[in-house]
């Protein structure tokens, strides 16, 4: 399924990410009063107020490409009033079978957070055994179970748009 421009993660200026993603790896690891004009620098390239601490171990977790276009995309995460089922299960179905770039997929996790009244969507997603209480993490759900069980945990009342075929 093709999802809508708001559902994706935002096209961004390749050279700047380049460009911010360097100075992500200069200042992390980095010595912080070292770092001051690089950070501040990020900063005002990114439009962010990151302190220093928010750079630190970037590395161990993740590459600096990916973090500077998951720090880009935050802007654009955000509560749709109007989103479908069938776009919650795609987001779904995008985040467990791994359907993207790994910025791609915490973007689209962090929308089913945004659009789901279940705080715990990511539990429910990739430890099951956690979110249910029974330790078995082995559990296959479906894009379609997932989003029914989030929707009925909460008792959501939330009618979604079931668009007409």
């Amino acid at each position: 399924m093709e999802l809508r421009l708001e559902l994706m993660p935002p096209q961004l200026d390749e050279s700047a990410v380049t460009e911010l993603a360097d100075l992500a790896a200069e200042i992390d690891g980095g010595c912080e009063h070292q770092t001051v004009v690089k950070l501040a620098e990020f900063n005002r390239r990114a439009m962010t107020n990151l302190r220093f601490i928010d750079f630190q171990g970037i590395y161990g977790g993740q590459d600096h490409d990916t973090w500077v276009r998951q720090i880009l995309a935050q802007p654009y995460e955000k509560h749709l009033t109007d989103i479908t089922l069938p776009e919650l299960v795609e987001l779904a179905r995008r985040v467990m079978e791994c359907d993207g770039a790994e910025h791609a997929i915490g973007f689209w996790l962090n929308m089913l957070e945004l659009n789901l009244p279940n705080e715990r969507i990511s539990d429910l997603i990739y430890w099951p055994g956690e979110y249910f209480g029974d330790g078995d993490n082995m559990r296959e759900l479906t894009p379609e179970q997932v989003i029914d069980i989030a929707l009925k945990e909460q008792g959501s009342a939330r009618n979604y748009i079931t668009p007409s075929t």
